[in-house]
């Protein structure tokens, strides 16, 4: 599949600090999560962009074709650095936001999204968690381009932003419950190593 008007973003320039180490980095099964991030999304068949910054990850992704790696030197200065500095690599495209440690996103649920933005595609597409919540929400996005480059860039990452600009964007909202798994704390990453799901998805 060749996508000239598409890539997804891994927003990856953290430090982790409430884990206590770098969680792009951790090693579960045979691979460390920022890969199997970048596996499952290029399994979708779509460009890949990862944005590192406090870790240096190019030795800690395998290269593709479909792939590139952006480093934020600003990365201290919060996530909307990150997302200002990809919009700028890729302003000609419609970007899907995605977090590092939303690891429990699978390669066949993120195709369905971008397929249920495109038939919208003028649109934000949001993940909603919660089925009867309409507030629950948040990444992945998908934002099209057009907004991207007509709405004041997003300097305190991206909800903030979205919640900002909601009276001038179009949202839609994606049921998506597991998109609200992520990794932010030691008890959570001791929770994830006994899962025998995690196991068998870093296999592939």
């Amino acid at each position: 599949m060749i996508v000239d008007d598409f890539i997804w973003v891994i927003l990856a320039a953290g430090n982790s600090t409430r884990l206590g180490q770098p969680k792009q980095l951790l090693q579960l099964g045979s691979q460390s999560l920022i890969q199997h991030q970048v596996q499952t999304l290029l399994a979708t068949g779509l460009p890949v962009c990862v944005v590192s910054g406090a870790v240096d990850l190019n030795d800690d992704i395998t290269p593709h074709a479909n792939l590139n790696i952006l480093h934020n030197r600003d990365w201290h200065k919060g996530m909307g650095t990150s997302v200002i500095l990809a919009q700028n690599a890729h302003n000609q495209k419609s970007i899907g936001w995605v977090l590092v440690d939303q690891y429990a996103i699978t390669t066949e649920k993120a195709f369905e999204f971008y397929q249920y933005w495109k038939h919208r595609p003028t649109q934000v597409l949001v993940s909603q968690y919660q089925h009867q919540d309409i507030n629950s929400w948040g990444v992945p996005v998908i934002i099209p381009h057009k907004i991207m480059a007509t709405v004041n860039a997003p300097e305190r990452g991206l909800k903030p932003w979205l919640l900002a600009n909601q009276h001038r964007v179009p949202i839609h909202y994606f049921i998506w419950p597991h998109a609200e798994v992520d990794l932010d704390t030691k008890s959570q990453w001791q929770t994830i190593q006994h899962q025998e799901s995690w196991h068998v998805n870093t296999q592939h």
